[in-house]
């Protein structure tokens, strides 16, 4: 299991990424609406403060490993879900 400090840095990196994308690709395609684009921006940030909020309540968990294994696949699942809802703008 990485650090706490690295899974920050990590989450930090790939929502940044993805708020980079959207925005990229609202430049490069002109029928994207800017609503669209800040709805998809809105989700990822809030996809972000639940993933870090997540993070401090984990230092808590009984089960240390198992907790932030289980973080770990929701963060993949959200980034996936956001990357797919990238892909069909």
């Amino acid at each position: 299991m990485s650090s706490i400090k690295r899974l920050k840095k990590d989450i930090n990196y790939i929502f940044g990424d993805i708020i980079d994308e959207v925005n990229i690709k609202r430049i490069l395609k002109p029928e994207i609406t800017d609503e669209q684009a800040e709805k998809l921006i809105e989700e990822a940030v809030a996809a972000y403060e639940n993933f870090y909020q997540k993070i401090h309540q984990g230092r808590k968990a009984g089960n240390k490993k198992s907790y932030f294994k289980d973080l770990t696949a929701e963060i993949n699942k959200a980034v996936e879900d956001l990357t797919k809802k990238i892909e069909a703008m």
